[in-house]
């Protein structure tokens, strides 16, 4: 998968499902943080500091933002050639972007998840 895809599926799904929450969290201290966070309240956590990071970063970044949001409007099918030709055309946002979704990818490798965290909180924006 290219990075332009990987980041044009973080920042669509989560886009997409509209927000999930907006709070930091620091993690627990425990003996074994892996079992205390890989689970879907682990899941939301990460996702919900991802989004604020997102939020964070549009917000500084009004042409970023204008252009995604844009993109959104789109059917699939143009929205896709649009993100890719976007982050093709600005690598440096791209590189952003992966940076902030980063603890998103750290999650599903430290958890085991066979499912992408923005595939799953799409799934989730459905029920």
């Amino acid at each position: 998968m290219t990075r332009a895809v990987t980041v044009r599926r973080t920042v669509y799904a989560l886009l997409a499902a509209g927000g999930t929450g907006a709070a930091f969290t620091l993690p627990s201290a425990s003996a074994d943080p892996v079992a205390d966070d890989c689970n879907a309240a682990g899941l939301a956590k990460t996702i919900s500091s991802v989004t604020v990071s997102l939020s964070e970063y549009f917000a500084a970044h009004p042409d970023v933002n204008q252009a995604l949001i844009d993109a959104t409007k789109q059917p699939s099918s143009v929205a896709v050639g649009q993100f890719d030709s976007y982050f093709k055309d600005h690598p440096q946002q791209g590189d952003d972007l992966r940076a902030i979704q980063a603890p998103l990818g750290a999650f599903k490798d430290r958890c085991g998840m066979q499912v992408s965290p923005t595939d799953a909180l799409t799934v989730l924006a459905d029920v």
